[in-house]
C-alpha cells in the first residue's frame, strides 16, 4: 500500500510503510503534474502583486496601495472611475506614472 504525499512546493511523494525493504523516496516528474515545478513569468499579475505583498509585508497600508497601482497599471482601473473616491491611490498612479516617464 503506497501513500503519496504532497510537500509544501508541490512535489508528489511516496512510500510504502508495509514494504519489506524501505523504497528510496522521489519526487514525481514536474513535467508530469500541471503547475509542479514549473517556473512562472514574473510578468504574471498574480506573480507582481505576490511581490508587492512580499516587499511591504510590515505595512499593509503601504501593500494594498502598490497594489492598486499595479492593478491600475494592467488593467486601466482608474480610466474606469474606480479610484474616484480615493484620492491617495490617485497620487500614486500620478507618482508611479511620473516616475516611468
Amino acid at each position: 500500500m503506497e501513500l503519496k504525499f504532497r510537500t509544501i512546493t508541490g512535489a508528489i511523494i511516496g512510500a510504502d510503510p508495509q514494504a519489506e525493504a524501505p523504497t528510496p523516496v522521489g519526487l514525481a516528474d514536474p513535467a508530469s503534474e500541471r503547475g509542479v515545478g514549473q517556473v512562472e513569468p514574473a510578468h504574471l499579475l498574480r506573480k507582481q502583486i505576490e511581490r508587492v505583498i512580499r516587499e511591504y509585508s510590515a505595512d499593509p497600508a503601504q501593500a494594498a496601495l502598490a497594489v492598486c497601482v499595479i492593478l491600475d497599471e494592467n488593467l486601466g482601473l482608474a480610466e474606469d472611475g474606480c479610484f474616484d473616491d480615493d484620492e491617495t491611490v490617485l497620487n500614486a498612479i500620478l507618482a508611479n506614472e511620473q516616475a516611468d516617464d
